[in-house]
C-alpha cells in the first residue's frame, strides 16, 4: 500500500486491532464510526469482540462498561476531538498542562474534549493536520485512527 499512514496501517492490522472493509481493502481515506473505534480499543484491550446482534455489540458493551464511550450514535463519524477524549479515557484520563495555542482553531475544541486534546498533543497521540491547525470537528478517517493508536500505543502504554 502507498499511502502516508502505510506504516500505521500495518502497525494495527498486524495486532488485529482493524481489520479491512474487505478481505483485501482497508479504505485509509475512509472516515471511521464511533462504532469501529469502541471495536477497536475494545480488542487492544483484549476483549473478545466476536458475536452479537449487530457486529459492533460487543466492542460497544466493553466501551460502555468501562467508561469510554456512552454508546451513542455507533454508525455515525468520529471526529478528531471525539477520538482524542475516547483514547484519554482509555488512558485513564490523565492531567495535561499543554497549551494548545499555536493552533489557530484552538477555540474550535469543544469544552467537554479540552484535557483530552491537551493530553493527546502534548504525547505526540494526536498532531496537527499541519503546523497550525488541530481540525478538532473534523472527520477522523481510517489512516488517521490508525496513526493516531500506533503513536498512543508507543508513547502511552
Amino acid at each position: 500500500m502507498e499511502h502516508w499512514a502505510a506504516d500505521a496501517v500495518d502497525f494495527v492490522t498486524a495486532r488485529e486491532l482493524f481489520s479491512g472493509v474487505s478481505e483485501n481493502r482497508f479504505s485509509p481515506n475512509s472516515d471511521m464510526t464511533r462504532a469501529m473505534l469502541m471495536t477497536v480499543l475494545a480488542r487492544l484491550d483484549g476483549y473478545d469482540t466476536t458475536g452479537g446482534a449487530a457486529w459492533y455489540e460487543k466492542g460497544m458493551e466493553w466501551a460502555k462498561t468501562n467508561g469510554i464511550s456512552d454508546g451513542s450514535a455507533p454508525n455515525e463519524s468520529i471526529t478528531r476531538e471525539q477520538l482524542a477524549v475516547m483514547l484519554w479515557r482509555y488512558a485513564g484520563s490523565p492531567t495535561s498542562g499543554h497549551s494548545l495555542n499555536g493552533y489557530s482553531d484552538v477555540s474550535r475544541i469543544s469544552d467537554y474534549a479540552q484535557e483530552a486534546m491537551r493530553w493527546a498533543n502534548e504525547t505526540g497521540v494526536l498532531n496537527g493536520t499541519s503546523s497550525t491547525t488541530l481540525e478538532p470537528k473534523g472527520w477522523a478517517t481510517r489512516a488517521q485512527v490508525a496513526q493516531m493508536l500506533k503513536n498512543f500505543m508507543e508513547n502511552c502504554i
